[in-house]
C-alpha cells in the first residue's frame, strides 16, 4: 500500500483546507486506494497488509523515518556509494515510478543506508553531498539496475543505441518539479493554455477532481513556501514551531495563504548549504535530495508531527504533479498518453535541450552511443532553423561535458552521436471537407514537406540535419494513407530513412495489423526502414481477447476495411490454413459494403479501392492536370504516380470495375456518415484466436522478407498496450516464434518518451533483461544473447546521415 502514499487526494484536499491528516486518516485512505485497485479482494485480506504496515507506525514521523526507508530497501541497494536497483526488482521498480518519483525513493534509501545529520558542520554536509548525493542525481534521479553482464556489455560497447526517443516529453518529474517551483507562474501559463483541450480537462479531473490551473498554481506556491519552512525549522531558531494544536494550525494557514513570514523564493533554500548562488543551476535535484535526507534525519532523531505533516503535504503536491507528467498504470491506451503530451506541463522546462541530453546519458554520461532524436518539424524555414540551432547547441555542450568526463577518467572514449528524425503529427479532422478526408492535414503536411525539401536543397548548413522521417501520435486520428504522398515527396527530396508509428494502439488486432501493412505499402517503406511499436504483431491474442471480451464497439467502416485487409492478406500470401474463412469474409464484406456504399460491390473492387488510398485524393479526383494544379498540394510526381499505379488513365479516369467510384465515395461526407456508424461485433465471429495469431505471424514474415525492422519500446508498450505489467510484454512472443522457426524481422530498442515513461535506454534494456530472466526464467547467457542481438540490429539499422554533427 505504501506505493499509493502520494496518490492520496483526500489528504491533499484536507491540508489545502487548512487541516492536518493524521496517521488514522492516512491508513484508512491507503486501504481504500488499494481496495479500488482490486475491488474483488475481500477487505480482511487487505487489512492484513494494512496492519503489517501500521503495526508499529504510530505517527507520521515514524512512517517517514522508519517504515518507508525499510520498505524502499526491497528495491534498491548501495554499491560503492551508488544507488542501484536490485536486478530482480527492475520491472517492479519501473511500475513504482508511476506512483512515486525516484528522487524521494532514493532519499529514503540513502537515509536508511548512509544517513547524514543536520548537526554536522557545513563542510561535512558538503562532503556527504559530494560523495553520496551528487553522483546519484547530477543529471538524472533515476538509478540503474545492478546487472553485471549488462554493465560489462555497455562498458565495452561505450553505450547503447536509442533508436526511438522523442525530444519533447523527455524531462523527468524531479527535474520538471524543480523548474515548476522556480517559476510557478510560467507553469500556470502553460497549463492554462493546455486546459483549452478537453482531454487535458479530463486528465485533471481524472487525477484530482475538478482542479483548475489556478488551483494548481496555488499548490506550487504552497510547495515553495513549505521548502522555506523546512529550512527555517531545521536551521533557524525553531522554538516557535512547537507542537501545540493552535500553533500548528496557524503555521499551516500562514503557509497556504502565502504569509510573508513563510513566502518561498525561486531559489532552493537548501542550496546555501552546498553552493554559492551561481553554482546550483544544474544540481537542483541534488539539493532537493539533501533537503529530504536532512528532514528524515530530524524526524528520526526527534519526531515532530508538525514537520512530518507538512512534509506529507509537500509530497502529496509532488505526487499529483507526477501523475500529470508520467503515464500511470491505470492510464491504459494512447488516448491517456496523449493527455500527457497536450497538457503543456513540460513546455517551460523543455525550452533547451542540454538537460535532456544529460538525463538520457545518465549521471556518468555513458548510456548513449547513438541517439535518434525525434522532433516535430515546423511550418517555416526560420522556425525550423531556430529549432535545429537550439538542438545543436544542447548537443555540443553535452559533447564538451563528455570530453571533460572522458579526460578525467583517462580514457579516450568515442563520442556519442546524434541524428534527427522529423516526425509528422497525426491530427484529428477539425474542419471536415465534404469531398476529401483530412484535407487540412494533407495541406499542412505538404507545407512542412516543402520546408524540409527547401532546407535540403538550399541551406547547406542544414542539409544533413534530418536523417529520417517518421509519423507519430494517435493512430485513431489519421491513417497511413494521409502520409503516403508526403513520404514519397521526402524520398524524392533525398531522405533515405523512414519509419512509421503503427500497430501501437487499435480497436481490433486486425486494424493494428492493417495499419502496419498500410504504412509499409502505402508509404513505400523499403529495406532497412522501420515500424515503431508494431504491438499488434506481438501482443498475445489471448490477453487481448480477455481485455475486450466477446463483444465490443467499432466503426462499421473500420470493420469492413479490416475484413478486406484479411481477404487481401490470405490471397496475397497464399495462407492455406485460412482459406476456409474466405467465404465468410466475402459474405460479410459485401453486406457491409451495401450498408455503407448503398451498392453491393464485389470484394475485388473493394480491395482495389482500398489499395488506391495510397494516392492523394485531390490528384485522383481532378479531371485534368490543370484542375489539379489549382490545389495547394499539387505535385507533378503525385499526378504521375496515380497513373503509374493504374489508378487513373492518362486522359480521364474511366474505370469499368468501379474501384475509382468506391474510392471517391469513401471520401464523401454522406458515405462517411455510414462508415463512421458505431456497431457491436463479436471480435472472433469470423477469425478465432488461433487464426488471428496466424495473421500476426504472416505480417511479421512479410516485414522480415521486406527487411522492415521493428522498434520496440518496452515501458511505453506496457503502459499503452493491453499489458498489466512486464509479465506479458510481447517481446517474449517474438523470441518464442523465432525459436519455433517463424520468420521474425529484426528488432531494435528505444525509449519513446523518457520523461512520460520515467526511463532511459539503460533501464529499458534492464527491463528486457529482468522480464526475460526473472519472469520467463531464461538463463543469463540466453538473455544476453537476446540483448546483444537487439543492440547489433540497432547498429546495423540505425539512421545514419551523410555528415553527422557531433
Amino acid at each position: 500500500m505504501l506505493h499509493l502514499l502520494l496518490s492520496d487526494n483526500e489528504s491533499l484536499r484536507q491540508y489545502d483546507d487548512g487541516k492536518y491528516a493524521n496517521i488514522e486518516d492516512i491508513s484508512r485512505r491507503l486501504f481504500l486506494l488499494k481496495r479500488a485497485q482490486n475491488p474483488y479482494l475481500p477487505d480482511h485480506l487487505l487489512k492484513f497488509e494494512l496492519s503489517e504496515i501500521f503495526f508499529e507506525t504510530g505517527s507520521l514521523s515514524k512512517l517517514f523515518s522508519h517504515t518507508m526507508p525499510v520498505w524502499v530497501c526491497q528495491f534498491l541497494e548501495l554499491n560503492q556509494n551508488r544507488v542501484r536497483i536490485k536486478s530482480e526488482q527492475q520491472n517492479n521498480w519501473q511500475e513504482l515510478l508511476t506512483y512515486i518519483p525516484p528522487l524521494w525513493l532514493q532519499s529514503l534509501f540513502l537515509f536508511q543506508k548512509s544517513p547524514v545529520s543536520i548537526n554536522l558542520i557545513k563542510s561535512e554536509i558538503n562532503s556527504y553531498f559530494q560523495t553520496y548525493i551528487l553522483p546519484n542525481t547530477r543529471y538524472t534521479s533515476i538509478p540503474r539496475a545492478d546487472l553485471s553482464q549488462l554493465n560489462y556489455y555497455v562498458s565495452k560497447s561505450h553505450g547503447f543505441h536509442d533508436l526511438h526517443v522523442h525530444l519533447n516529453g523527455a524531462s523527468e518529474t524531479d527535474k520538471v518539479w524543480q523548474d515548476f517551483l522556480f517559476n510557478p507562474k510560467e507553469t500556470y501559463g502553460h497549463l492554462k493554455m493546455g486546459f483549452k483541450e478537453n482531454m487535458v480537462k479530463e486528465q485533471l479531473e481524472q487525477e484530482f477532481g475538478a482542479i483548475q490551473p489556478l488551483k494548481y498554481y496555488r499548490l506550487l506556491k504552497i510547495a515553495r513556501n513549505l521548502r522555506k519552512f523546512f529550512f527555517d525549522f531545521l536551521f533557524i531558531d525553531n522554538t516557535s514551531f512547537n507542537q501545540n494544536i493552535g500553533n500548528k494550525n496557524i503555521i499551516l494557514h500562514k503557509i497556504i495563504n502565502n504569509s510573508p513570514d513563510y513566502e518561498g523564493s525561486f531559489r532552493h533554500p537548501f542550496a546555501s548549504l552546498v553552493f554559492k548562488h551561481d553554482s546550483e543551476s544544474t544540481c537542483k535535484m541534488s539539493v532537493e535530495m539533501l533537503m529530504h535526507i536532512l528532514i528524515l534525519d530530524r524526524l528520526y532523531r526527534n519526531p515532530n508531527e508538525l514537520l512530518a505533516g507538512l512534509l506529507h503535504f509537500y509530497l502529496l503536491i509532488l505526487g499529483l504533479t507526477n501523475r500529470l507528467l508520467v503515464q500511470q498504470v491505470h492510464q491504459n491506451g494512447f488516448d491517456q498518453f496523449q493527455k500527457l503530451t497536450k497538457n503543456k506541463f513540460r513546455d517551460g522546462p523543455e525550452k533547451d535541450y542540454l538537460h535532456r541530453f544529460h538525463q538520457m546519458n545518465g549521471n556518468d554520461l555513458r548510456y548513449i552511443r547513438f541517439l535518434e532524436g525525434r522532433f516535430s518539424p515546423k511550418k517555416t524555414e526560420v522556425e525550423m532553423i531556430s529549432l535545429f540551432d537550439n538542438i545543436d547547441s544542447g548537443w555540443k555542450k553535452l559533447i564538451a561535458d563528455f570530453k571533460i568526463k572522458s579526460k578525467s577518467i583517462g580514457n579516450n572514449l568515442p563520442l556519442p552521436e546524434l541524428t534527427l528524425v522529423a516526425h509528422f503529427i497525426k491530427q484529428p479532422e477539425k474542419n471536415k471537407s465534404k469531398t476529401v478526408r483530412h484535407r487540412s492535414l494533407r495541406h499542412d503536411l505538404f507545407v512542412i514537406g516543402k520546408v524540409i525539401t527547401f532546407l535540403k536543397k538550399n541551406q547547406h548548413k542544414y542539409k544533413y540535419r534530418i536523417a529520417g522521417i517518421d509519423a507519430a501520435s494517435n493512430e485513431f486520428d489519421a491513417p497511413p494513407e494521409v502520409f503516403a504522398p508526403v513520404y514519397r515527396m521526402m524520398r524524392r527530396a533525398g531522405i533515405r530513412h523512414f519509419t512509421y508509428h503503427a500497430g501501437e494502439d487499435f480497436y481490433h488486432i486486425l486494424d493494428g495489423l492493417r495499419a502496419i501493412y498500410e504504412a509499409i505499402n502505402f508509404c513505400d517503406l523499403r529495406k532497412s526502414d522501420r515500424i515503431g511499436h508494431a504491438t499488434a504483431t506481438g501482443v498475445s491474442v489471448k490477453l487481448w481477447a480477455k481485455a475486450v471480451g466477446n463483444k465490443f464497439k467499432i466503426k462499421k467502416g473500420i470493420h469492413l476495411d479490416n475484413l478486406i485487409f484479411c481477404y487481401h492478406l490470405i490471397l496475397q500470401f497464399s495462407i492455406d490454413s485460412l482459406q476456409q474463412v474466405l467465404p465468410y469474409i466475402i459474405n460479410e464484406v459485401e453486406n457491409l459494403s451495401f450498408e455503407i456504399y448503398k451498392t453491393r460491390y464485389p470484394i475485388k473492387v473493394l480491395e482495389k479501392a482500398w489499395l488506391m488510398r495510397q494516392c492523394c485524393p485531390i490528384h485522383v479526383s481532378s479531371e485534368k492536370r490543370k484542375d489539379a494544379r489549382l490545389s495547394l498540394v499539387f505535385d507533378e510526381e503525385e499526378w504521375e504516380f496515380a497513373i503509374d499505379k493504374g489508378f487513373r488513365k492518362k486522359y480521364g479516369h474511366s474505370n469499368p470495375d468501379h474501384a475509382l467510384e468506391v474510392y471517391l465515395n469513401y471520401h464523401t461526407e454522406t458515405i462517411r456518415q455510414n462508415y463512421d456508424e458505431i456497431i457491436d461485433i463479436n471480435p472472433f465471429s469470423i477469425l478465432n484466436e488461433t487464426q488471428l495469431e496466424i495473421l500476426q505471424i504472416e505480417v511479421l514474415k512479410f516485414m522480415s522478407l521486406r527487411e522492415i525492422v521493428i522498434e520496440t519500446l518496452p515501458t511505453s508498450n506496457v503502459r499503452i498496450g493491453y499489458h498489466r505489467d512486464f509479465s506479458t510484454y510481447h517481446l517474449i512472443n517474438w523470441i518464442r516464434w523465432k525459436k519455433e522457426g517463424k520468420n521474425i524481422p529484426s528488432i531494435v530498442v528505444g525509449t519513446d518518451d523518457t520523461g512520460i515513461f520515467s526511463t532511459n535506454i539503460y533501464n529499458e534494456y534492464a527491463n528486457i533483461y529482468s522480464s526475460l530472466h526473472h519472469i520467463h526464467q531464461m538463463p543469463h547467457d540466453d538473455v544476453m544473447d537476446v540483448i546483444k542481438r537487439l543492440e547489433e540490429s540497432a547498429g546495423i539499422y540505425r539512421f545514419d546521415i551523410e555528415k553527422s554533427f557531433s
